[in-house]
């Protein structure tokens, strides 16, 4: 069966070798589709802004550096129909994109934005003034006669290195429909998308002249946090720890209790000096640990309401918690403001629980997300439960433990991550550049414990050896399209395909 499917005109295989990769046909037109277009809507005089305009926003924002001020003369002189840029940690994208905003406004155009995850869409909007929605939405309305873009319209979109390709796909089918512009701002050495994706990097690479870069960081304040991210970015991985561990920010435990006492002991003195920050790990059992002792701290000192609301998962919440949306949900929202709905990534502190003993699918927790206001959420909503799709999940979880994916984009004072030998560069990355005055990273020594039942494997390397060779091997992916046009140099140090 995998013969004749592999057979068939349904896929494409992408070299011949011994270890032969596929794509499907389908998957290659849309990379072809994306690459095509982008070429086509070089140089179209569109959503020009002229020299006076561009000088009056330049003048409303006199605090940005030349590179942030040539992103800007890119993006609204440079005439593209699509157009590219990337933005590293904490180099100041949403203020470069904010004066983008006021120039094209005032030549005339509407400009909107969006981002994969909710909260990165409320975040782009607060801090640029545009009106922002989630990319799901978008691809929600994609009715030819009621299109959300139009001629006059502008469309940035955020982190998109993490926008799928057939998303990008999508976008631009829309802009080419209604005429509009398209601008993606995002890293391609931060987390990618989910589903098949790459294409944005591959455009970023293949027209770097197009591709403005922001790559002088505000936010990382230690020297050797800042030399370490660069490091890493490069690929330059014993060097990436020898600066974190110059900075005394690398730390190697040998096992995961270890790790439990550490990571939490230092969560807890931030957290005790007013400096919150969340705890970053990729597994879900250790974030399930560490949400559920930080909760436990919290309450034996007297930091929570003493009525709480059990939920599934062994999880308990309490007036006082911080939680975090793992889905969103628009038939959720602020009374009377159907647009300060439940985003998925939001933030938000729980203000009120309700329990209805006798029918307890009646229960109710009140939270009062950051930036978006109270909202009430339901046990249907808040309790594990299936999607439309069949697919479990649960609608808010404790935030004092959460993933690298979900604080991408964010800033804190301080950062506090985990990584192992299965960690990627990307997670890592980002994991590494979300503090402003300090960045710890540590790392755990796999266990293999004798069981019983199987030899113990050979030692394994220790932690920082071990995490680095992993880190030498994360290379990010090839597009099935890159392998499919060998003609053109695929870009270094990427080995995987989709």
């Amino acid at each position: 069966m995998t013969d004749a499917f592999l057979a068939s005109d349904r896929v494409v295989c992408l070299n011949d070798t011994d270890d032969p990769l596929f794509t499907t046909s389908e998957m290659l037109e849309v990379q072809n589709r994306i690459t095509a277009r982008f070429r086509a809507g070089r140089h179209e005089a569109t959503h020009v802004v002229s020299d006076h305009q561009l000088a009056g926003a330049l003048a409303e924002n006199p605090h940005l550096t030349q590179e942030q001020r040539d992103l800007v003369i890119s993006w609204c002189q440079g005439g593209h129909r699509f157009q590219t840029a990337i933005g590293r940690a904490g180099t100041g994208k949403t203020t470069t994109v904010a004066a983008c905003a006021e120039a094209w406004r005032a030549a005339g155009y509407r400009v909107v934005g969006a981002a994969v995850k909710g909260e990165a869409a409320r975040t782009l909007a607060a801090a640029t003034g545009i009106e922002c929605e989630t990319v799901a939405w978008y691809l929600a309305h994609t009715d030819p006669e009621h299109p959300p873009l139009d001629a006059r319209t502008v469309l940035v979109i955020d982190e998109a290195s993490t926008l799928h390709d057939r998303a990008l796909d999508t976008f631009m089918s829309m802009v080419a429909d209604t005429g509009a512009s398209i601008r993606f701002i995002g890293d391609p050495a931060q987390h990618g998308a989910i589903a098949a994706g790459g294409m944005f990097r591959v455009l970023c690479e293949r027209h770097p002249a197009l591709t403005p870069e922001l790559s002088t960081t505000h936010r990382l304040q230690h020297p050797d946090d800042r030399a370490a991210a660069e490091a890493l970015r490069q690929g330059h991985i014993d060097e990436a720890f020898d600066h974190l561990a110059a900075a005394g920010h690398l730390h190697v435990v040998g096992d995961d209790l270890t790790m439990y006492r550490h990571v939490l002991g230092r969560w807890w003195d931030a957290h005790r000096n007013g400096d919150d920050h969340p705890m970053v790990d990729r597994r879900n059992a250790t974030r399930r640990q560490l949400n559920r002792l930080a909760h436990l701290l919290r309450r034996v000192n007297g930091e929570l309401g003493a009525d709480e609301i059990p939920a599934s998962g062994d999880r308990t919440f309490a007036v006082g918690d911080r939680v975090t949306a793992r889905a969103p949900n628009r038939t959720l929202h602020v009374a009377g403001n159907p647009k300060a709905y439940v985003r998925n990534g939001a933030l938000g502190t729980i203000v009120a629980v309700h329990r209805e003993p006798d029918t307890p699918r009646n229960d109710t927790v009140t939270v009062d997300f950051d930036g978006i206001g109270v909202i009430d959420l339901p046990r249907r909503f808040f309790d594990l439960h299936r999607t439309a799709a069949s697919r479990p999940e649960v609608g808010i979880d404790h935030a004092y433990a959460l993933t690298s994916y979900a604080v991408q984009g964010s800033t804190r004072s301080v950062s506090t991550s985990r990584v192992d030998a299965t960690a990627t560069r990307a997670e890592t990355y980002v994991d590494i550049t979300r503090g402003r005055d300090e960045n710890h990273l540590y790392l755990t020594a796999a266990s293999d414990p004798l069981d019983g039942e199987a030899l113990p494997r050979v030692p394994p390397a220790p932690a920082d050896v071990a995490v680095a060779e992993r880190l030498h091997r994360s290379t990010g992916e090839l597009t099935a399209w890159e392998l499919a046009h060998p003609a053109e140099p695929a870009a270094t140090g990427q080995a995987v395909s989709r």
